[in-house]
């Protein structure tokens, strides 16, 4: 429904006085709303949809170190920051945040560049919200509902 709404309005917006970055930026949502959703397909719905991808109540033992017999050492980091700041490499579920984060984070800051100096009515910044949110929310749904369904 979002979408046919966003085609309709498409023409009065095109004209509109919409963030310069505003599809740039949306593009972006949608990864973040796609890495979101399959982060959540993977947490809820493990069906063995991912492939060679373990499940997360066995991949979150990755980040840390194992002794001879191969039982994990909780405490102790596999690799330097291995559960910190590099904890996105270590499981698919730290990936996927670690994709939606970056991904808004980037969209925020494109967004912030093409705001220029000129200032616009209200409404206006409510329409490249809705856009961008109705981005992100497209993206969510392939892969929540979609793909990894």
């Amino acid at each position: 429904m979002r979408i046919i709404i966003v085609l309709c309005l498409f023409p009065l917006l095109s004209q509109a006085q919409l963030n310069k970055n505003i599809w740039k930026a949306s593009a972006i949502q949608s990864l973040a709303g796609f890495a979101d959703g399959t982060n959540q397909a993977y947490l809820f719905h493990y069906h063995g949809q991912f492939g060679n991808i373990r499940p997360n109540e066995e991949a979150w033992r990755n980040k840390w170190a194992k002794d001879g017999n191969g039982i994990t050492i909780v405490g102790k980091e596999r690799f330097w920051l291995s559960s910190r700041s590099l904890v996105f490499l270590t499981d698919f579920h730290h990936f996927t945040r670690f994709v939606t984060h970056r991904s808004n984070e980037g969209s925020a800051l494109l967004y912030a560049i093409g705001h220029g100096v000129k200032r616009k009515k209200w409404y206006w910044y409510l329409a490249d919200f809705f856009i961008m949110f109705s981005a992100r929310s497209i993206g969510f749904y392939g892969s929540y509902e979609i793909i990894f369904k």
